[in-house]
């Protein structure tokens, strides 16, 4: 049964919130693609009035209100955790975790409730909101990332 050993992992406040970006993006592109349809055929509009004004400065301010939210709990005191450098061992039945304050946690492969891919990282999701951040380079040769994207990420609902 092969093991691999991941190189050391350390999150940045600013990696985190392109991450949540991203995924935000990934998942609701098409929404934003709408709504900046119905501002632009709002602001094309010859006879605009104070609601269509209103709405405007509403989807603006309600998008950069989200971006806002992103980057204050990016840089949340609350979550320091994400921040702890860490490493990983990865086995065909779990994935342990063992972050520089000398604590470890197990988690077997079957927890994972999906698995996205974005540019050079995987995301492991084990909740809606709680995921487990693996960069390619972590991994110590292409053959390791290989071997834990044949045999992690297929077992893993995309």
């Amino acid at each position: 049964m092969p093991m691999i050993t991941t190189e050391k992992i350390k999150l940045t406040s600013q990696m985190l919130f392109k991450i949540l970006i991203r995924v935000y993006l990934k998942k609701r592109w098409w929404l934003l693609a709408w709504v900046w349809v119905l501002v632009i055929i709002l602001l094309l509009m010859e006879n605009k009035d104070t609601f269509a004004n209103l709405l405007i400065a509403f989807i603006i301010l309600f998008q950069l209100l989200l971006i806002f939210q992103y980057w204050f709990y990016a840089r949340s005191k609350d979550n320091k955790i994400f921040f702890l450098g860490r490493y990983y061992e990865i086995d065909p039945e779990k994935i342990v975790g063992f972050l520089e304050d000398g604590t470890s946690s197990p988690i077997k492969i079957e927890h994972f409730v999906k698995a996205i891919k974005i540019d050079n990282y995987n995301l492991l999701y084990l909740a809606k909101t709680q995921f487990i951040y693996l960069p390619n380079q972590c991994f110590k040769c292409e053959a390791d990332r290989q071997w834990f994207e044949k045999e992690i990420l297929s077992k893993i609902k995309k």
